[in-house]
């Protein structure tokens, strides 16, 4: 994402520590702090219905919110005033149709979750169609925890090695039909790049992969279900995506003649659009002179269940249960880690 912004940045702008608009493209705690008089936006982004905590806490240390998707744009300004969107993009001089060497019919999926990203659902589906001449390929980090290690079935194949840009883009052209029944995404730039590429691809309409949704060449239906982090994110319908699956492989030739044809709308999402949109949305920046450093400050409202007297950092706490103390971040997550706190 950081370097998709990076590469369309006109010949005009340019990026300096000590400019006066800071972009942190992160997780909103992963911010170290920042130069005193700097406008300070975070572009971030949250997969299911309920923003975490320590988002929550840290929102209010940023002047301006930017976020991927429109379903974002809603959950953010619960907690923020001023959100924005700016989709990511794709580099469609990299991401196009490559020749597709000949054989079985080859489904494809992939994500570096595998629960969150469907992967789960899609071997469901896939094993249930029982094709006679289909395989099935998942590319799964090879960091991910949550990739099972039993037997997937014997015509289902993974792959968990680190690929460079250009292997990926081949591994991608292997495809007949690219699919992400994805339960929650910020955005979801592998089926746009999937489609960028002339792929037939499905999709969930799922947070951040409704954006591009009108592009794929079929939309899986969620229902909702509990989250592994918090709250609920969509729960993709196996049975929908299997009959997508299935005119996939009956209708091979008119579904890929109809997604070549939609390469072009999938200009709208070009990285230049993006970084135009993103440069709109934050002020013009000068250079600061000689500024300091200024470390974040998140304060957070705490009760202890019990009493407790402790040396944290360079600061003594004396604490009583059944009052309210404001401390700060980093406070409340070791009293919390010790047990602490109600």
């Amino acid at each position: 994402m950081l370097q998709g912004f990076k590469d369309s940045l006109p010949k005009s702008v340019t990026l300096d520590n000590h400019a006066s608009v800071s972009v942190h493209m992160q997780v909103p705690y992963a911010c170290k702090g920042w130069f005193t008089g700097q406008h300070r936006v975070l572009f971030s982004m949250w997969e299911t219905d309920t923003l975490p905590s320590n988002f929550r806490k840290w929102l209010g240390q940023f002047d301006q919110v930017i976020v991927p998707c429109e379903y974002n744009v809603e959950l953010f300004s619960e907690f923020h005033k001023d959100v924005s969107y700016c989709p990511l993009g794709v580099d469609h001089k990299f991401w196009k149709p490559m020749p597709k060497p000949d054989g079985v019919f080859r489904f494809q999926g992939g994500g570096s979750l595998w629960h969150r990203k469907g992967m789960d659902v899609l071997v469901k589906a896939f094993n249930a169609l029982n094709l006679p001449d289909a395989e099935l390929h998942i590319k799964a980090a090879p960091h991910a925890q949550d990739v099972p290690s039993q037997h997937l079935g014997d015509k289902v194949f993974l792959n968990r090695t680190w690929m460079s840009p250009i292997e990926q883009r081949d591994w991608y052209s292997k495809a007949d039909c690219f699919v992400a029944p994805a339960r929650g995404e910020g955005f979801g730039l592998m089926p746009l790049q999937a489609i960028a590429s002339g792929i037939p691809t499905i999709v969930s309409d799922s947070t951040g992969q409704a954006q591009f949704a009108h592009l794929a060449f079929g939309i899986v239906p969620c229902g909702k279900s509990k989250a592994e982090t918090t709250g609920q994110w969509d729960e993709p319908n196996q049975k929908i995506l299997e009959e997508l699956m299935m005119e996939a492989y009956t209708n091979r030739g008119s579904i890929k003649q109809v997604a070549v044809s939609r390469i072009p709308e999938t200009k709208a999402f070009s990285w230049s659009n993006a970084t135009r949109r993103l440069l709109s949305l934050i002020p013009e920046g000068t250079l600061l002179d000689d500024p300091d450093w200024v470390l974040p400050d998140v304060k957070v409202e705490i009760q202890v269940n019990r009493k407790v007297k402790a040396d944290i950092g360079n600061e003594s706490y004396s604490l009583q249960p059944g009052q309210i103390y404001v401390v700060s971040d980093n406070v409340h997550q070791v009293l919390t880690d010790a047990g602490y706190v109600v």
